[in-house]
């Protein structure tokens, strides 16, 4: 009887999965603490952290450059106008073009949502792929998380991505990490019952 309840237990542990709770809408407020790098055309690079600079906007800017987030990162449409507001702006003050910029979102508890339908049911719901009017802009994501979320993204492009004195816009949806729980798979639940089932039918014929 005791080797019959163990071998349930722990067909029931094994069959348990990690499952993540995700946290939409977020805002260039919510995204403090993401590590933001640039790379320019003369092979140096600058870095720094993202903060909250309103109830609704984030960015980072020093004197050469800077980015910024008001709204939610996802977008919004304006179909009546042709408008997509909710736009990240990367700025380049400096008289050196911009090659690269780097998003490092998961150490901060965030995930970019690659993908424009919610065909993977993970409860991360409709994302957005990186999206700019700049033809050459070009993204990559490394650092996989699950499914079609990962926690870095690389814009880049074969021309400058913001050369000096200019600025460009684009829009790419992040997703915050919730806690994480221990959900148990229903197959195992399934597959536990029966075993228990057929242990009281053993015992039973045995009387």
């Amino acid at each position: 009887m005791k080797k019959y309840l163990l071998l349930c237990f722990i067909t029931l542990f094994i069959s348990s999965n990690a499952q993540a709770s995700f946290v939409q809408g977020v805002t260039g407020a919510d995204m403090a603490g993401i590590q933001v790098e640039v790379e320019f055309a003369d092979g140096s690079s600058d870095a720094g952290i993202w903060f909250a600079m309103s109830p609704t906007a984030g960015g980072y800017i020093n004197g050469s450059w800077g980015i910024r987030l008001d709204g939610d990162s996802h977008g919004v449409l304006d179909n009546a106008n042709n408008i997509l507001s909710g736009m990240f702006v990367l700025v380049n003050n400096g008289n050196i073009d911009i090659m690269s910029l780097t998003l490092r979102a998961l150490s901060a508890g965030f995930v970019f949502d690659t993908h424009t339908d919610d065909i993977m049911l993970n409860g991360s719901g409709t994302g957005m792929g990186m999206y700019s009017p700049n033809p050459t802009a070009l993204a990559s994501y490394t650092e996989f998380y699950m499914d079609e979320l990962y926690g870095t993204m690389m814009i880049s492009s074969t021309r400058a991505l913001v050369e000096a004195g200019s600025r460009v816009a684009f829009v790419t949806d992040l997703d915050a990490i919730g806690v994480t729980q221990e959900v148990p798979a229903p197959a195992g639940m399934v597959l536990s019952l029966m075993m228990l089932g057929a242990m009281r039918l053993h015992r039973g014929a045995k009387q």
